[in-house]
């Protein structure tokens, strides 16, 4: 039996960090997927972007300890969360989609494989589809951190929506798609973010002043969707501005990086375009995002974008989240 799933990409539009302290997001699932393949084998066989993988140790599914290699611990992770032991089989992982030139682009892809993964497994062994909760669970194996889900929302359901996560619950709504034209710019420097999290996480605990900013986070969360629902170009451009500096305030109190990476070079470049422009993600590099309501003030800063040697990125929403792209009976070779 072979079996191939693909789950697309995400982007963090609006509600970065806040997000992590029951605030709102919106979020757009990206047109940029991964792709999953099972094939029934006699022994175990991975291959990651096109690259074979070596054989993980003997009962590796079973070891607490993390295996190495990215096809095995992708594996590892999802099996575990599932509660599954499954044969041993040949696996394909393809996230190159979401890279440039060997680089992620921080469109999410750990989730989409762990999403895609997860379900490949279900349909591999016979079971029911795996709820976005288990998915979740699967990818903070993976990572071996506890996210906020909002990128395994954005792999399991595709589409445009607000995303919200308190401690007992997940909860997901569609939304309209927002007013005004987005462009997305690749910075070049794929962000290292490891410790950014831990850093908000004390700042959040130690800084009585957190939960003001954070509200504010928020708030300006709040209004994008509101503009979204009310189609309202000028006030979700003006939202975006306003969750950029409220990004910028959490930057400085909790001395987290968000802007690095090129991220402040344009900013400043956005600034004497008058374009609203913000990081989408941890920031630390990635990409970021340009709106305003006159789109030809957005075209003329996305020339002096490529002028000043960034990369424009041309993502759409993908409105299918993840699914089975084939079904075939048959046993790869060994």
């Amino acid at each position: 039996m072979s079996v191939r799933v693909s789950a697309p990409g995400k982007v963090m539009v609006s509600g970065e960090y806040g997000v992590l302290s029951g605030e709102p997001a919106l979020v757009m699932a990206a047109n940029r997927r991964v792709e999953v393949r099972l094939t029934a084998a006699e022994s175990w066989r991975f291959v990651s972007n096109g690259e074979p993988e070596a054989a993980p140790t003997p009962n590796f599914l079973t070891r607490s300890e993390r295996p190495h290699g990215a096809v095995a611990l992708a594996l590892w992770s999802v099996a575990g969360a599932l509660e599954l032991r499954p044969a041993p089989m040949a696996i394909e992982i393809d996230s190159r989609a979401m890279q440039d030139d060997g680089c992620k682009l921080g469109l999410g892809s750990s989730a989409a494989v762990s999403v895609a993964l997860a379900v490949a497994l279900a349909h591999h062994a016979g079971v029911g589809q795996p709820s976005m909760e288990d998915c979740a669970k699967a990818h903070d194996r993976l990572q071996g951190t506890v996210g906020s889900g909002f990128d395994v929302a954005a792999a399991v359901r595709g589409g445009w929506f607000e995303f919200q996560r308190d401690h007992a619950s997940i909860r997901v709504a569609g939304t309209m798609t927002p007013p005004a034209k987005l462009c997305y710019v690749w910075t070049g420097k794929e962000a290292r973010t490891t410790g950014f999290v831990t850093r908000y996480r004390a700042w959040e605990r130690q800084d009585p002043q957190s939960r003001a900013l954070i509200a504010r986070l928020g708030s300006a969360t709040r209004s994008a969707l509101a503009a979204c629902r009310e189609q309202s170009a000028t006030d979700f451009v003006a939202a975006i501005r306003e969750s950029a500096r409220r990004l910028a305030e959490l930057a400085q109190a909790a001395r987290i990086p968000i802007f690095a990476g090129g991220h402040s070079e344009l900013i400043g470049l956005a600034e004497t375009w008058g374009i609203s422009y913000k990081p989408c993600g941890a920031g630390g590099g990635d990409i970021g995002l340009a709106t305003a309501d006159d789109t030809s003030r957005l075209v003329a800063f996305m020339q002096a974008v490529r002028d000043e040697g960034y990369q424009p990125l041309q993502l759409e929403c993908d409105i299918h989240g993840v699914r089975v792209e084939r079904e075939a009976t048959g046993i790869a070779d060994s």
